[in-house]
């Protein structure tokens, strides 16, 4: 009888080779990473990292820290509200924006922000793998996550928070598996957070729900490590420039409900008649029912958490992200279980069976990294392509021609506009120009939030708040109910108009 010969084991890459070869985790960064610089360069505006132009006063913001070497405690763009307390909660970004924007404008803001999101979605990934997931099902659950968040997919702070929930919520459940010091690392990761974006109060809650978990499930010890994680994680919060007024600040800030009344989109509940809401609508009923799994397998921190997360997204649209994020890893988990029994059912040679030999053979693939995606981003930053990379927020959304066309007279008058449009002029004529009111909603509160609207609208009172804060400009939407009622104004000249925009002076 012939001994049968055991096949060759496969040839390890030396470690130089396989940083040197390029991974299937490379692939997803790079196309995530692709995706939203070129949506952003190709989309016209409608869509893409520039369509808030928030992103330009915290431009501003930061060059006002590099000018004065300090942080705002006051605030410096407006003529309504000279002078009044003000905090640049989100310093630590707006001082990284400004010095980007200030050595080659918009292109190293576009890399900037679509690396950060690619990057977090990649650890959230990676997070997935490391919970037991298969390479098929851990792409498509991540493919659901990046649906349902990428209206969040902007040039602002919240990016920052992205990443950093992605990393603590991994580190979270490891120390749930098997406790360890790394857990520590949350209370230095708390201390960066707070600088970068107010999504630091996510943490502070999720360390809460979990800690509440962990005492439902009678484990008093790990319970009590909980407690004390989440006091100094709390005590790290209040390393900033302003202390525990950051804190003082956002609670008021997210108890607010007249901002979602008013004018805060992002903060109201999901309209589940768009795209984005289909992913998440999936996402949510599959997390309920996983919650109910865990709560029967006495896993109750987890499952609260994503109950807690859903609950809060069904709320408000900004915590779509963080349900997303929190409920990916465990459902990817749950899912190739559900996948492996269903695999496993079939034939040699079935399409079962080929596509669990495929999900298991590409895993390893999406765990390892190499040079590709960080020279990905170089050669991005190094290169143009022969892209139309974009040096100024989209026209199709902003009055960019009329700004350019009638400088003087805008960046000189007390000038009602909208609250998007007062981000762009602050960011296109600062320090010169003053606005009435921006999207800094938490600064000018109710009552100005209100006479915004009325004005805008051509509301009952309208033609007093006019009076009361002496506009001598107004730019607004052609179609706007206000420009309507100005035209009709002998006191009020049209100076431009090109159909989407409309710039008036007052003439007497």
């Amino acid at each position: 009888m012939i001994a049968a010969v055991e096949p060759a084991p496969p040839r390890l890459l030396s470690p130089a080779a396989r940083w040197l070869a390029p991974s299937l985790s490379d692939i997803v960064f790079g196309a995530l990473l692709l995706w939203l610089v070129l949506f952003t360069i190709n989309s016209n505006g409608t869509l893409g990292l520039l369509v808030d132009s928030g992103t330009g006063y915290h431009i501003r913001t930061g060059d006002f820290i590099l000018e004065h070497r300090a942080v705002p405690y006051a605030d410096p763009f407006s003529f309504s509200k000279p002078g009044q307390r003000w905090q640049a909660w989100e310093w630590l970004t707006e001082l990284l924006f400004a010095l980007l924007y200030g050595a080659a404008g918009m292109k190293p803001l576009v890399i900037l922000a679509a690396t950060i999101i690619a990057l977090a979605n990649l650890i959230l990934l990676r997070h997935m793998l490391w919970q037991g997931a298969n390479a098929l099902v851990a792409i498509g659950v991540l493919h659901l996550v990046v649906g349902a968040c990428s209206i969040h997919f902007l040039a602002r702070p919240h990016i920052f928070t992205l990443l950093f929930l992605a990393i603590s919520l991994w580190l979270i459940e490891a120390d749930l598996r098997r406790p360890s010091a790394r857990i520590w690392l949350l209370v230095p990761i708390s201390v960066v957070w707070t600088n970068f974006h107010g999504g630091f109060l996510a943490l502070l809650a999720s360390l809460g729900v979990v800690t509440a978990g962990l005492a439902l499930e009678g484990s008093w010890t790990t319970t009590r490590r909980y407690v004390l994680l989440g006091l100094a994680c709390t005590a790290g919060t209040a390393v900033n420039p302003y202390g525990f007024l950051v804190h003082e600040h956002a609670l008021k800030f997210f108890s607010q409900n007249w901002m979602v009344d008013l004018v805060q989109q992002e903060g109201q509940s999901p309209h589940f008649n768009s795209p984005e809401s289909r992913y998440f609508e999936i996402l949510l009923f599959a997390g309920v029912a996983l919650a109910a799994w865990l709560i029967s397998q006495k896993q109750i921190a987890q499952a609260l958490l994503i109950l807690a997360w859903g609950h809060e997204a069904l709320g408000s649209t900004r915590h779509i992200p963080i349900y997303g994020f929190v409920v990916a890893p465990l459902l990817a988990r749950e899912a190739t279980r559900l996948w492996d029994r269903w695999a496993g059912a079939g034939r040699r040679g079935s399409t079962r069976a080929i596509l669990g030999d495929l999900a298991v053979a590409h895993t390893s693939g999406l765990r390892r990294s190499s040079v590709w995606a960080p020279a990905l981003v170089l050669a991005l930053a190094l290169f143009n392509f022969g892209w139309s990379w974009p040096t100024d927020f989209p026209a199709a959304r902003y009055p960019v021609a009329m700004a350019t066309r009638n400088a003087e007279l805008i960046s000189s008058s007390r000038i009602f506009t909208t609250d998007s449009w007062a981000d762009y002029l602050t960011f296109r004529f600062y320090p010169r120009q003053k606005i009435f009111i921006d999207s800094r909603n938490d600064f000018f509160w109710k009552e100005m939030a209100q006479q915004y609207l009325d004005v805008l609208k051509g509301q009952h009172g309208w033609e007093a708040v006019m009076k009361q804060y002496d506009f001598n400009a107004v730019l607004v939407p052609s179609a706007s109910a206000i420009s309507t009622l100005l035209r009709m104004r002998p006191d009020w000249q049209v100076v431009d108009d090109d159909g989407r925009s409309i710039l008036f002076r007052r003439t007497h």
